[in-house]
């Protein structure tokens, strides 16, 4: 799978971004300069959210997914979606031919005894996103060109949706879906990178995500 998408910032003044595949554009979301705000669901029509990345909301409790920030590599209404958690790194490498030995990640719950090789990364200039995932199906010898070798990681497993099911999880409020910055493509801090989202939120999503865990903490 290779997936390069441009994403294009056409309002300076609130930083509203659209996405152009193949020259047909979808507005997605909006940034405020001053936080982040979700896509309105209500308002916007979510056709297609290949390319986003999606990020837990304080609100999401399933600990499959408490505090993740995943990446979109396949989404349509009539299909579903796939993605992979991109701030649970599994504390492991893997070596890959020709690339050393790279950090294994938990990719999401379905199929985690599987390992899906990938590249994503943050290209300029043009503010370009990058994935592609490698197969060698033959179990040959797996080959990562060296274009790709920046921003590989191993995935343990994916995150899955059946056609209509992100979309219904998007109108209860689990999910903030966001246009990819490079912050988040490279991000240098893992373990950090859910709170760094919130701190930047307005400000009743700041007050639930610093709320404990577990509420008889408070």
């Amino acid at each position: 799978m290779v997936l390069v998408c441009s994403y294009e910032r056409i309002k300076k003044n609130d930083a509203a971004f659209d996405w152009n595949p193949g020259g047909s554009t979808r507005r997605i979301c909006r940034l405020s300069p001053k936080g982040v705000n979700k896509v309105d669901v209500a308002k916007e029509t979510i056709n297609n959210l290949t390319g986003c990345i999606l990020v837990a909301s304080p609100l999401l409790r399933d600990p499959n997914f408490r505090k993740t920030i995943l990446f979109i590599c396949s989404h349509a209404a009539d299909e579903g979606a796939i993605a992979f958690i991109l701030n649970r790194p599994g504390g492991s490498k893997m070596p890959v031919p020709g690339c050393g030995r790279v950090d294994i990640y938990h990719g999401g719950p379905v199929m985690p005894e599987s390992l899906v090789v990938a590249s994503l990364q943050w290209k300029l200039p043009g503010n370009v996103v990058a994935f592609r995932s490698f197969e060698n199906p033959d179990e040959s010898v797996l080959e990562v060109a060296e274009e790709w070798q920046d921003g590989l990681r191993v995935f343990a497993g994916y995150a899955g949706w059946t056609a209509g099911q992100l979309e219904e999880e998007l109108t209860t409020n689990s999910w903030l879906v966001l246009p990819p910055t490079r912050e988040i493509v490279e991000m240098k801090d893992p373990a950090g990178a859910w709170d760094a989202i919130m701190a930047k939120s307005p400000p009743l999503m700041r007050l639930l995500a610093a709320a404990p865990d577990d509420p008889s903490r408070n």
